[in-house]
């Protein structure tokens, strides 16, 4: 395997540990360290996981913080909580601390250690010593590397990492039995809990995230196909680069010998497209120009015409309202109030507003909705809490809503930093109104002279300032959510510019590069950091254009590959060698009904001929909508909006009033293919409006073969409809 020789992992565990214990011994005899000897052992086995003594509560009377994250607290509450009786220096190894983690005494977590284990010595030295505390000890965590940190592996191969910490003192020690480890996919490498990286079947990369204490380091495993033939080498050579886009995915599929699929056919591509930034199918005339037209250009010139259109801000509007919360909450009197604020977020992407000033006038939102529309988010955006939690997963793609309590368990986020990004809406108030507190109408925001914002374990007040970001001095009358604005459009700021292009890059390939798209963590590693950064880079550059943003990523050459995978390819669900089919949304789901059938839906107050992505809120809404997964915008979340089929979505098409109301109706196209004679005409016109594409000799076929032998054109003509409409081809995008 790679001329490597393979050492049983029983024999690697034991080496590992035989030489952990050595150098622990020797950190024993020298200077004992609760927080760098204890605390990770706890750590490792689960206690003060949050699950165990590591939650709110804690557990059977003994609480921890979480993962460590407060060593002082921790060493009091175990070497003087429940008045010392955990520990017992005079009989070490009669310790309540030891006897639980052993089950010598009954313990709810079970079993978490042996008498033979490392960690077990340590334990019991550290007692033995009478629990020194870290009162003189200095030295502080400064640097987590693991060895390797990037490696090729073959199919079911096993390999040792190596994790080593380094302190502020220069010291390092190897750290790599105590350390925590978890895989980004399993399918293609795996990682037990001593380091130990085993490949599987799969081809892929799997990256495996180490933390330990508070830092965290990664470690990138790529299993690449062993062999390809000369036709799919040549693929990849000949991979085309239209953009910066396309020269990073090929560089990724070839560090991986993954082969891309074939360029996707213009009916493919067309209705692609139009589905993705116009939200609609394309009309039978777009169609039939599109296929007909011989130019080279015409697909980069089908986007800039998707991209000038009302339809691409209807749909990405849609979109934006889903995560701002747009919602009327059943209430007749906030319908001003969600029309206003829509029609604002539509008329504000059309118009190509940048960015970070569509982001600034929703955060800095002052006054009535009458006046200013974007203070609508805070209609339902309403306390502290959800200020900070939606600014930062809307906006900064980061979910830190658990750093409120503790410290958060997968990054460097402490409560100090949440209660900073807090401390930009100290002066936000509200007046007039009326309602209960989540429904009050016709209130105003405005913002107070001064204000401040305490933090609940230190009482004491804290500073404005971003994430990882010095604090931010906020004159008296001054608007600190400016100050916030400025932090978060800064061409450095890690956050804002690469979670709206993972946004937009979830949108069209269907998963970010970082997924979920709206948790960046350095512990939730994206698929393609290069292209990720790249994206940002231009994002920035270009003034945060959005619009530039869907064009480089529609003209790629990746955007445009054939959804039909290769033998080579099939498993690869990450790297982007072949368009990974999506189904459609609710709305464009509905509205692809209503133009394939020529039978519009209808929504009580609103214009004849209104859209489903055109609705406002939440209110608009019918059972189709609600069974094919249309989010209540209860929350900031892109995954409350579901695309998972269900038995209930294909009993509706197939026996709904509704559906059955859409083929079989007057007005529809199918009583108009009765009123002409020319089945094969009809029928090519029938597949364009469905599938945008002509039948297939065989389809065309089988379905003159099925309408001569109807007596009743008009059913004949239905059931050709119903058929269509229940393939997957019309549900999904391809």
């Amino acid at each position: 395997m790679n001329g490597r020789r393979i050492i049983p992992i029983c024999a690697v565990v034991t080496l590992v540990s035989a030489v952990w214990t050595l150098s622990n011994r020797v950190a024993v005899a020298d200077e004992i360290s609760f927080r760098r000897d204890i605390t990770p052992i706890l750590t490792k086995l689960g206690c003060n996981g949050g699950s165990c003594h590591g939650k709110s509560t804690g557990r059977g009377g003994f609480q921890l913080s979480l993962f460590g994250f407060s060593p002082q607290n921790d060493y009091d509450t175990i070497s003087r909580g429940s008045r010392g009786r955990r520990i017992f220096p005079g009989a070490p190894a009669s310790s309540l601390l030891l006897r639980k983690a052993t089950m010598a005494t009954p313990h709810g977590g079970g079993r978490r250690l042996a008498e033979t284990d490392p960690e077990y010595e340590v334990l019991l030295n550290w007692i033995s010593a009478s629990a020194p505390g870290d009162d003189s000890l200095d030295v502080k965590l400064t640097e987590l590397r693991v060895e390797p940190s990037a490696q090729q592996l073959t199919p079911h191969e096993s390999t040792q990492m190596r994790v080593v910490a380094r302190y502020s003192d220069d010291s390092e020690r190897d750290v790599t039995r105590l350390a925590r480890y978890k895989e980004s996919d399993g399918s293609v490498a795996s990682v037990d809990r001593w380091g130990v990286v085993t490949t599987h079947d799969r081809v892929g990369e799997s990256v495996i995230i180490i933390q330990y204490q508070a830092l965290s380091a990664l470690s990138r495993v790529a299993v690449p196909n062993a062999a390809l033939s000369p036709k799919s080498s040549t693929r990849i050579d000949q991979f085309t680069r239209r953009n910066f886009i396309d020269e990073h995915v090929a560089a990724k599929l070839k560090s991986l010998n993954i082969p891309p699929s074939d360029l996707s056919t213009d009916s493919d591509f067309l209705r692609r497209a139009t589905l993705q930034i116009a939200g609609r199918l394309p009309s039978l005339k777009e169609v039939t120009q599109f296929i007909d037209d011989a130019s080279p250009t015409k697909r980069s010139a089908l986007i800039e015409r998707l991209l000038m259109s009302g339809d691409y801000a209807d749909h990405f509007a849609q979109k934006w309202c889903d995560v701002l919360r747009i919602k009327r909450r059943g209430q007749k009197d906030r319908i001003p109030g969600t029309l206003a604020f829509h029609r604002w977020v539509r008329n504000a992407l059309a118009g190509n507003m940048p960015y970070d000033q569509f982001v600034r006038e929703i955060i800095t939102a002052t006054g009535d909705v009458k006046v200013n529309p974007t203070a609508q988010w805070y209609a339902e955006v309403r306390y502290l809490d959800r200020y900070v939690d939606d600014t930062a997963q809307v906006f900064l793609g980061t979910r830190i809503g658990c750093a409120r309590c503790h410290h958060h368990p997968f990054e460097k986020i402490s409560q100090d930093d949440y209660f900073g990004l807090a401390a930009f809406f100290g002066r936000v108030a509200r007046k007039g109104g009326a309602g209960v507190a989540e429904r009050r109408a016709n209130e105003a925001i405005y913002v107070k002279a001064t204000g401040e914002v305490k933090h609940p374990v230190t009482g004491q007040v804290v500073q404005p300032r971003g994430l990882g970001g010095p604090p931010v001095e906020i004159a008296i009358y001054d608007d600190p959510r400016h100050a916030l604005v400025d932090w978060m459009s800064e061409s450095d700021n890690p956050y804002f510019a690469r979670a709206f292009v993972n946004r937009m890059w979830s949108h069209f390939f269907g998963r970010g590069l970082v997924d979920p798209l709206d948790d960046l963590r350095v512990t939730n590693p994206s698929s393609n950091d290069a292209l990720l950064d790249a994206l940002a880079n231009e994002f920035v550059q270009s003034g945060f254009d959005m619009k530039q943003v869907v064009r480089l990523i529609a003209n790629s050459h990746t955007y445009q590959l054939s959804s039909q995978p290769l033998p080579e390819n099939l498993a690869d669900t990450q790297h982007h060698s072949r368009f990974y089919p999506q189904r459609l949304t609710a709305e464009v789901l509905l509205d692809a009904v209503d133009v394939a059938t020529g039978s519009p839906s209808s929504y009580g107050g609103l214009p004849k001929g209104t859209r489903a992505v055109q609705l406002p809120d939440e209110g608009y809404s019918n059972d189709f909508l609600r069974l094919f997964g249309r989010p209540t915008r209860e929350s900031a979340c892109e995954c409350e909006r579901t695309a998972e089929p269900s038995l209930s979505q294909s009993l509706f098409v197939m026996n709904s009033s509704f559906i059955d109301g859409k083929l079989t109706g007057g007005g529809g196209f199918a009583a108009q293919y009765v009123k002409q004679s020319d089945h094969r005409t009809n029928l090519d016109s029938l597949f364009r409006r469905v599938f945008s594409r002509p039948p297939t000799a065989e389809e065309s076929g089988n379905a003159l073969k099925y309408l001569r032998s109807e007596a009743d054109a008009k059913k004949a003509y239905a059931n050709l409809y119903w058929a269509l409409l229940n393939t997957k081809e019309f549900y999904y995008i391809h």
